[in-house]
């Protein structure tokens, strides 16, 4: 066997077991078509390898395949022992150089393949491989080289979509400047669901609807945000955001596209954020501290319905005088505040947060009225559980005289057709009502009706077939003229006046026993008609 420098000197062409050869962890091809691999393995049982594979010594007996891995595979796939090579002692700089350029100049190369290249000359450390010098080496500009070098920080299942040319250049380019954590819903909002001819399908969006998309949700405009850009000191590990490479501005040539200058981090924009609020508490504890949310909890910050945002009117210069909105004036309960959620958290407001203050709160009720309100919606709501359990009473007693017609064969072929087209909320009610136990498993409340509603006889499936017909009716949905459920209870005469008095005595009872704790005696309904 030649020594390693009489191989660099005289580039021996030899024939090389298979056995012995590897394939290079750093080739950035990475697609190989089964077919055409399968047509080049016909084509070496025939003729041969015409063609060399390019490898360097690794160690005694083991080569690694620079140059050639489509045609290594097909000769596997062919069952050869041999391959004619071209021996070349290689750097690893050399090698990743040969793999890329050698890359370059395929037709079918992808572009994650071509980052992949770039990234790996990069990762070399040698200080001749920069993205200038590989934008000039490879015929590229420097746009270009970054653009594609940035692929390589895809996320795995993004790259693979990417690989399989589920997503455009385009959609991974915009994606892959993402930060690891956002590129997957980025990735998601890529596609939207459409129904088309083979049933509803998720359809890939155009480029530029992804980019709105992204600026509007991902991206954090630096122009709105409640702290000083330029403090340094604020999150000492982040710095400030004038040098920052994760902020838009910053890195114009990778996103040329962002029209707005933006933060791509939003861990350190938030961290940020919380810094300058507690800075800011810190130096003013008078505070009042507000949310963005709409509620009456008690304690900070103060929900929107117990403050109003003031945005104090500026005077006319001219002489001449406007109405001028509550909000735009100010009174003397008026006081600073500070936003702490949503959008503008951090933001400092001016604020009225009392609510006895006639200009900013004047429709607000007093507590009697409050308190008369909710016992109005009390009322309410117990007057439509009454109801509603009547109807199921009534329900009850329908379904206890329904007979079985048809055969059971039929009626469950007319059970398995209506369970399958029941709506969204009839299904559970049903399930429920049937004592279908769904929360333990992961298939539909259809599904596992299905199963059950097998084991029914004539009679049973009689009446669920009419119960669900009937559902609705009991629950007080759809057109209240068409009442089926008491249309029904003529028919089977059922007394629903009856039955009406014994929900309202067993509500009383309930009521009672909540008022007297002490009492012994419960009252038991008893709905017989």
């Amino acid at each position: 066997m030649p020594s390693t420098q009489e191989v660099a000197n005289n580039h021996e062409y030899r024939n090389i077991p298979i056995a012995v050869l590897v394939e290079s962890p750093t080739n950035p091809r990475k697609r190989f078509d089964e077919r055409t691999l399968a047509e080049l393995a016909a084509s070496f049982k025939t003729q041969g390898v015409l063609e060399p594979l390019l490898v360097r010594p690794l160690e005694p007996s083991k080569y690694e395949v620079v140059i050639g891995a489509r045609r290594l595979k097909a000769a596997r796939l062919a069952e050869l022992e041999s391959v004619p090579v071209r021996v070349k002692q290689m750097t690893d700089a050399e090698a990743i150089e040969a793999q890329v350029v050698e890359n370059l100049q395929r037709e079918d190369i992808h572009p994650l393949e071509e980052s992949l290249g770039f990234r790996s000359l990069l990762e070399l450390g040698d200080p001749t491989y920069t993205i200038a010098s590989i934008a000039a080496r490879a015929g590229k500009s420097e746009g270009y080289v970054q653009g594609r070098i940035k692929l390589a920080d895809l996320i795995p299942p993004v790259a693979e979509a990417f690989l399989k040319d589920t997503i455009t250049i385009g959609h991974a380019l915009l994606i892959a400047k993402l930060p690891d954590s956002q590129q997957q819903e980025a990735f998601n909002a890529a596609f939207r669901s459409m129904w088309l001819e083979g049933g509803n399908q998720q359809v890939l969006i155009p480029v530029r609807e992804l980019a709105v998309w992204i600026e509007s949700n991902i991206l954090l405009q630096l122009a709105s945000a409640s702290f000083d850009k330029q403090d340094e000191a604020l999150v000492p590990a982040a710095g400030s955001c004038a040098n920052c490479p994760k902020r838009t501005g910053f890195n114009k040539l990778l996103f040329a596209d962002v029209r707005k200058d933006s933060c791509t981090d939003p861990q350190c924009f938030r961290s940020k954020i919380d810094a300058h609020v507690a800075k800011t508490l810190e130096g003013k504890p008078q505070l009042v501290q507000i949310s963005s949310a709409w509620n009456t909890r008690e304690g900070a910050p103060l929900g929107r319905n117990r403050y109003v945002e003031l945005e104090l009117k500026k005077a006319k210069t001219n002489g001449t005088r406007s109405r001028s909105a509550p909000y735009q004036k100010p009174c003397e309960k008026m006081t600073e505040a500070v936003v702490m959620d949503g959008g503008r958290r951090g933001e400092l407001v001016k604020v009225c947060a009392d609510l006895s203050c006639r200009v900013h709160h004047p429709d607000t009720p007093s507590p009697d009225q409050i308190a008369e309100e909710r016992a109005e919606e009390r009322k309410r709501i117990e007057k439509d559980k009454q109801a509603i359990t009547t109807r199921h009473y009534v329900l009850a007693k329908v379904l206890e005289r329904v007979s079985a017609p048809l055969k059971k064969a039929d009626l469950l072929t007319l059970a398995q057709y209506t369970i399958a087209n029941l709506s969204y909320n009839q299904a559970p009610a049903l399930a429920k009502r049937h004592k279908v136990e769904t929360a333990k498993t992961s298939k539909s409340p259809q599904e596992v009706l299905m199963k059950k509603v097998g084991t029914y006889d004539e009679a049973e499936l009689s009446r669920l077939l009419l119960e669900i017909g009937l559902l609705d009716s009991a629950y007080q949905r759809g057109v209240v003229s068409e009442d089926l459920l008491m249309d029904a209870a003529k028919r089977y005469r059922v007394d629903v006046e009856k039955i009406e008095k014994a929900v309202a005595a067993e509500f009383a009872a309930k009521k009672d026993k909540k008022t007297k704790p002490k009492a012994k005696n419960k009252a038991k309904v008893v709905a017989r008609a």
